[in-house]
């Protein structure tokens, strides 16, 4: 039987896909024909110019319909470009990364079983879930219910994969059963690049850069964040293990920049160092060039090493996006974050002196934030605006603000922070309710307007101080439609308050 693995539009366009080159390249370990086809690669290059991929985008989040010329070209591309390639081959196995790519797959299913009535459809991916894990109703549900695919797996789909290879219908992670963790990280195997053109894809730079894995999970359990609803327990693989895995790229298609999918890089210390060690060497040796990005965590100065930042540098390490989310050490700490403004001072003076960039993540308007800790945030950038000047914060995202997510710790805190939301009188976050229109009774100046005014206000002190805002303008157009929900809520409620101060806030 022969095997097609599937990427699917909306996927980014600067890197090749790691899924299906991980689920490529265990197909092919266990003895079977296989090839891989990147369907966002090929639409990319099927348009007219790169603009004309990226107005796709917001029909992809679901955020517009089609326009009709639109839905052609795509209905086109597929019949003419999808369909031929897809023709030769028994299974196909789609690859579903999140939400935004369910409009996709459910236009190219339905057409692959109009002319292909025998083609065997599986779907994988984090999109087959939606919005809960496991859940029913997720969009892997509806197709397999809609005859739009065969099965589905949820979860992690190493195990899976190999167990529909050996003939299996059911089991963990296939369709309704619940997923399990894969455990040692280190038995499985490196993702095959070699079944993509290298060459195709829309690099950042003239060098070539591909994903890495180095860990699941997160080690933190900050309380906004819903990482551990799909990953409950952290794992990792070992340093030398991540090394081997970049010089094998390295040695096989030249590649020298790599992107960590990784919640944070540095989750294990341990892992960490010992993949330093080994690329720093590897590097001196062999005048490599790596370097390396990903999410990061500033430390505790006392848990790190002497010349920790030293080697860092050796290794390849450039480039970190750091979840900051205040100036108020108060609010980090019940954030759950563990480090502090003077821990910030330490590593940005590290990073300066081995020339390691960082990118500030933040979160405005947090539950227990006051103005107190508002000011806090606003003063950090005069307090780090140095490292703007010299380079080495090359950007903040001023994000849109806290929206409470199903699944996090913070839901299990809505009785403890006495939170309720506007559009509702229950607790429950469901399909239909509103989750940033939340207001707390234990803090209740900081209502919805009150945290758009203090996000505004973070945005233009950054201004003030040449901060470079991080998509600016993408973070803003959800900020201004939270204002529009929020006006329509007061309006529709007989409460309309236009007024916040002196500032006629919603105009």
């Amino acid at each position: 039987m022969k095997n097609l693995v599937i990427s699917v539009p909306r996927l980014e366009i600067h890197r090749p896909p790691i899924s299906t080159a991980i689920v490529s390249s265990v197909i092919k370990l266990h003895g079977h024909d296989v090839r891989a086809l990147d369907l966002n690669c090929e639409f990319f290059h099927y348009l007219s110019n790169s603009q004309s991929y990226y107005n796709f985008d917001e029909v992809w989040d679901g955020t517009r319909k089609f326009k009709f010329s639109e839905f052609r070209n795509v209905v086109n591309f597929i019949n003419t470009i999808a369909l031929p390639k897809i023709k030769n081959y028994d299974r196909l196995w789609i690859s579903v990364f999140g939400r935004s790519g369910t409009k996709f797959t459910q236009l190219l299913c339905k057409l692959i079983r109009r002319k292909y009535k025998d083609k065997i459809i599986i779907l994988g991916g984090q999109g087959v879930k939606t919005e809960e894990i496991g859940s029913l109703q997720g969009f892997g549900n509806q197709m397999k219910k809609q005859n739009l695919c065969d099965m589905y797996i949820v979860g992690e789909g190493e195990h899976a994969v190999i167990d529909i290879l050996n003939g299996k219908t059911t089991g963990p992670g296939l369709s309704d059963e619940m997923p399990i963790q894969v455990n040692n990280l280190d038995d499985l195997p490196f993702p095959d690049y070699s079944f993509y053109n290298l060459d195709k894809y829309d690099y950042l730079s003239p060098r070539k850069e591909v994903f890495i894995v180095g860990s699941r999970g997160c080690v933190r359990r900050c309380t906004y964040c819903d990482v551990a609803k799909y990953w409950p327990k952290f794992r990792y693989r070992s340093g030398k293990n991540i090394a081997s895995e970049m010089i094998n790229h390295y040695e096989k298609h030249g590649v020298t920049d790599f992107y960590f999918t990784d919640s944070l890089i540095n989750g294990s210390m341990k892992a960490f160092n010992d993949m330093c060690d080994e690329l720093a060497k590897y590097n001196t040796d062999h005048k490599a060039g790596f370097t390396w990005k990903g999410q990061f965590i500033f430390r505790p100065k006392n848990q790190l090493p002497k010349d920790h930042f030293a080697t860092v540098a050796a290794a390849g390490g450039k480039e970190f996006y750091v979840g900051v989310e205040t100036g108020s050490d108060k609010i980090r700490w019940e954030m759950d974050k563990k480090f502090t403004n003077d821990d910030i001072d330490f590593q940005l003076e590290e990073f300066a002196k081995y020339d390691i960039n960082v990118y500030f993540l933040m979160l405005i308007g947090y539950v227990t934030e006051t103005q107190k800790d508002h000011a806090d945030t606003l003063q950090m950038f005069k307090r780090w605006q140095k490292y703007v000047a010299t380079g080495t914060i090359k950007g903040i995202d001023l994000g849109t603000g806290l929206y409470i997510m199903k699944g996090t710790p913070l839901e299990n805190m809505i009785e403890k922070h006495q939170i309720f939301f506007l559009n509702t009188k229950g607790k429950d976050i469901s399909n239909g309710i509103d989750s940033n229109l939340w207001q707390s009774k234990l803090n209740p100046g900081l209502d919805p307007a009150e945290r758009i005014r203090r996000r505004i206000e973070t945005h233009e002190e950054a201004i003030k101080y040449n901060w470079p805002i991080w998509r600016g303008e993408q973070r803003l157009d959800v900020v201004k439609n939270l204002t529009k929900n929020y006006k329509n809520f007061l309006s529709n409620s007989g409460l309309i308050k236009t007024k916040k101060g002196n500032l006629n806030f919603f105009e």
